[in-house]
């Protein structure tokens, strides 16, 4: 069936499902969906904006019998292109936004997959408990695309990604059928781990509307934010790879170079100290003296504590408000996205000076320093070729650094259509040659008329 013809009548065939006040098809309205928060651009045919997982099962049933790709989307954070497509439905799953229940004495919270990060948190505190995944986008970003995507954030160095904190899920497969995966329970071996293999899968494989999530009480260990400032890179790594010898466990572990602080000060206002390398660190207690002679021991220049939890939030944004401060510095942001071995983390920051020289490009730089996660955030001209071209090479080098030392491509953003030949090359330099091979023989069974986010991931690897 020719493409055109595939969308004719669409809109009106969704309407009785959703109500028409439900599709959008205007070219004003389909413009909040066309980016992703990386600028990746793609026009969808229509937007549907579902309530109920039924709505959905009957719009993946039309999308199915008409052969039309089907994006699900939470708030469009995304960095990789994973959102967007043309010529799609794109399931708007934000009316998805209940609570439905938090269990102080199993540990979960049940919730719909449209909530938004930071309001389930404000909600879990007043029960006293936290979520503990937060990445950079939490004040926007919804569960359902923190699981699609399996999102880390800046605490991941203690408690991991959203990959460790799922216990089972609702899913509407591509053939319109609603699943339960997984259990709400501490331990369960029946059947293959289906949760996990949701967890990432960048919605290609399913629509995830309803999640049982792990939660924790809040700490009652006092901690203690700091900022610490050094006058270069190798000393900072060194201070860091210092403190995991000495088996001193960071609750939050942070770094941003110099332009990303005048970034934040400049697009915010505030007067954080510029220094070459800035830690954010919050550590237990009990550990702050140890870890302040490490860092003083390698030429930390400066060493603030928070005062009090007003100042400790203050300390926090000049990290949580980088992507968006650094994001105004040029027409073309391109947000790399690696994880290397931390014994490694020094010479990788190295060379992420030495790549941007070579291609002369500016390549603002932060990440997470406890993981060996790091972001470069390459600045370029969308109106410029040459430019595009020489952040297209720097992305290349950077992420080929990273599979010749046994790193990875992406620690969290995901791979969306920004990184498939990259994922393959990765997985042959591994020896994966295989695993490829049977995750698309998964995506085959799961979306046999390839609907669900087409053309992107594993399917184009």
């Amino acid at each position: 069936m020719p493409a055109r013809s595939r969308v004719l009548g669409l809109a009106s065939e969704l309407g009785p499902i959703v109500g028409a006040e439900n599709v959008l098809t205007e070219s004003s309205a389909l413009e909040a969906f066309r980016k992703d928060m990386a600028d990746f651009e793609a026009t969808p045919a229509v937007v549907a904006r579902p309530s109920t997982e039924e709505q959905v099962g009957r719009i993946l049933d039309v999308a199915s019998r008409r052969r039309v790709p089907v994006v699900a989307r939470g708030a469009g954070t995304s960095l990789t292109g994973a959102v967007v497509l043309d010529g799609a439905i794109i399931l708007d799953m934000q009316r998805f936004n209940r609570i439905l229940k938090i269990d102080p004495v199993n540990w979960y919270v049940q919730v719909q997959a449209g909530v938004v990060l930071d309001d389930l948190n404000q909600a879990l505190r007043k029960e006293g408990f936290f979520f503990p995944p937060d990445p950079a986008s939490s004040f926007l970003c919804t569960v359902g695309g923190a699981i699609a995507e399996s999102s880390g954030g800046m605490r991941c160095v203690r408690y991991g990604t959203m990959r460790d904190w799922v216990l089972a899920l609702r899913v509407v497969l591509a053939n319109g059928r609603s699943v339960t995966l997984g259990e709400p329970l501490a331990k369960n071996r029946v059947g293959y781990d289906l949760v996990h293999l949701m967890i990432g899968s960048e919605g290609t494989l399913g629509v995830v509307t309803e999640a049982h999530l792990k939660i924790l009480p809040v700490p009652s260990v006092p901690f203690v934010r700091m900022l610490v400032t050094f006058d270069d890179w190798p000393s900072a790594g060194r201070a860091i790879q210092e403190l995991r010898r000495r088996q001193v466990m960071a609750n939050l572990m942070e770094f941003m170079d110099r332009e990303t602080v005048l970034a934040v000060n400049a697009a915010f206002h505030t007067n954080f100290e510029e220094a070459e390398a800035t830690l954010l660190v919050d550590l237990d207690e009990p550990l702050v003296d140890v870890a302040e002679a490490i860092f003083r021991a390698h030429g930390a220049r400066r060493f603030s504590r928070a005062a009090n939890e007003a100042e400790a939030e203050r300390f926090y944004t000049v990290r949580s408000h980088a992507y968006l401060a650094v994001k105004e510095l040029a027409s073309g942001v391109q947000i790399e996205d690696v994880t290397i071995p931390i014994d490694r983390l020094a010479e990788y920051l190295a060379l992420v000076k030495e790549v941007a020289t070579r291609h002369g490009l500016r390549m603002p730089t932060l990440g997470h320093a406890g993981d060996g996660n790091v972001h470069p955030t390459i600045l370029f001209d969308r109106t410029d070729s040459a430019s595009r071209a020489a952040a297209t090479a720097a992305s290349q080098d950077l992420c080929r650094y990273a599979i010749r030392v046994g790193g990875t491509i992406t620690g969290e953003h995901g791979v969306g259509v920004q990184k498939v030949a990259l994922m393959r090359e990765q997985m042959h330099a591994h020896g994966a040659e295989e695993a490829l091979r049977l995750m698309k023989g998964i995506k085959q069974l799961f979306d046999p008329k390839s609907i669900l986010n087409p053309g992107k991931y594993v399917e184009a690897a």
